[in-house]
Parts: C-alpha cells; sequence; structure tokens
C-alpha cells in the first residue's frame, strides 16, 4: 500500500493501491500484451473497446508508483524460466530505477521503456475484481477498476517520493486493524477491497476467488451521518449504519 502526499487535492495522507489515470497511450501497448486480448478485456469490463487500455495502465501505474515492473516479459522467456523480468541483478536494477527516474520526469514515455527493453506485458495474469463509481458532489468524479495480480519475485517496492511518500507491506487484516486504530487513513473502495481478500489464507485462494468472478457489479457509495459524523456506505446499507 501507499501514502499519498498530504500536498495532493484527492484523499491526502490516504494509503492506497497503485492506481492512475487510464490514457490513450496505454491502449497504444495493446499489441505487446500476452494472454489477453482487447475484445476479452473490454468483454469482461463491460466496455465495447479499450479494455486492454485498463490492463495496461495498471501494469504502468505500478512501476511508476511502486518501482515494480509487474507482469512484464521478454521474448526469450521459456518454461524453464522466471516468467516474469528478473531485477535480482543489481546492474538491472538499477538500469530500470534510471528509465522509472526519467519516466516519473517526464523525459520518457512508459511505452518508451517497453519497446527499448523489448518487453512484453503479461496482461493475463491481472484478475478484475471491482468496479467503484465516487458519489456525486465533489469537485471531482473518479471511475475506477480494480485488480489483483502475484508480484513478481526480485522486484522491490519503492514509493516514488513525488505523488507517494511512503510503502508498506502488510496483510490485509493488519491494514484494517491499523485503521480502526487510527494508524492509517484509507478512504472507502480501498477498505472495502481489502475487507474482500482478508479472509483469505494464501495468495492462492485470492487467485481462486478472482478468477471466478464475473458480472462485477459498478458500486457508487452514498454519504450517511452517524452521531453527525459523515460516512460512506453502499446502496441499501444505510438502515444497518444509522
Amino acid at each position: 500500500m501507499l501514502k499519498r502526499s498530504t500536498e495532493l487535492d484527492f484523499s491526502a495522507g490516504a494509503y492506497v493501491f497503485p492506481g492512475g489515470a487510464v490514457d490513450q497511450a496505454d491502449m497504444d501497448l495493446a499489441s505487446r500484451c500476452i494472454g489477453i486480448t482487447d475484445s476479452e478485456a473490454s468483454k469482461g469490463l463491460e466496455l465495447d473497446e479499450g479494455g486492454i487500455a485498463f490492463y495496461v495502465a495498471a501494469i504502468r501505474e505500478c512501476f511508476e508508483e511502486a518501482g515494480i515492473m509487474l507482469l512484464a516479459s521478454t521474448p526469450e522467456r521459456s518454461d524453464s524460466l522466471p516468467r516474469h523480468l528478473d531485477l535480482g541483478s543489481p546492474q538491472i536494477k538499477s538500469e530500470f530505477a534510471s528509465l522509472r527516474h526519467s519516466l516519473n520526469g517526464g523525459e520518457f514515455k512508459f511505452s518508451d521503456v517497453v519497446y527499448s527493453q523489448d518487453l512484453y506485458l503479461t496482461a493475463d495474469d491481472l484478475y478484475y475484481v471491482s468496479h467503484w463509481v465516487t458519489p456525486p458532489g465533489g469537485r471531482r468524479r473518479y471511475d475506477t477498476r480494480f485488480f489483483v495480480s502475484l508480484a513478481p519475485e526480485n522486484q522491490d517496492a519503492l514509493h516514488d517520493e513525488s505523488e507517494i511518500v511512503d510503502s508498506l507491506w502488510l496483510k490485509p487484516k493488519e491494514a484494517l486493524e491499523r485503521f480502526e486504530n487510527g494508524e492509517l487513513t484509507i478512504i472507502f473502495p480501498t477498505l472495502r477491497n481489502l475487507e474482500a481478500i482478508a479472509e483469505f489464507k494464501s495468495t492462492q485462494e485470492v487467485f481462486e476467488w478472482a478468477s471466478g468472478l464475473s458480472d462485477i457489479p459498478t458500486l457508487s457509495p452514498i454519504r450517511v451521518y452517524e452521531n453527525g459524523e459523515a460516512k460512506f456506505v453502499l446502496p441499501g446499507e444505510e438502515s444497518t449504519r444509522l
């Protein structure tokens, strides 16, 4: 989980998952995705087209914000080699750290990194698990898709020290406990996504659950007041919180 800078307009100081806006450049990398086509991705996300851009954006944002070249492979990968790019070598790790610095500094685009390193994005390792739209009334509204995936070995998470000022690896239950104790600020959709996986005993159980999901609903919370304090709930939950 990543802590957003207190200088940001939205969710300042909150702990979140890596993420950001989908753009046209993400769609342009559709041909570099392995294991899932735009048609398949769009069907799962209930879009007419362009669904693969969400998968590319998820991979890109993990690299930009968390320093993980998540789900990327090179052409020489085979069944006898790790599926994902191995950043265990200090030289390779340093090279990708430099690429990430240039990317976040606006000198490169993510596509420049992909093509210069001859990478292919293993998008089929991403599992789509939820769709959230922020409620009306705020200065900004967000339409957000959440995915889960297994972080490759030998890839260390490192926040960008710009938008993101801290990073933590912790179990979902611990994150929820620390939220309840007032140690972490976590926004409502992130809390609900943590709750969805908190009872699983292993990552394998998470992926078995995620791979079986279909017809994922769009969730849009509403604001209610409890003892004079504003809280968010999902439609239908109002009576349990008042």
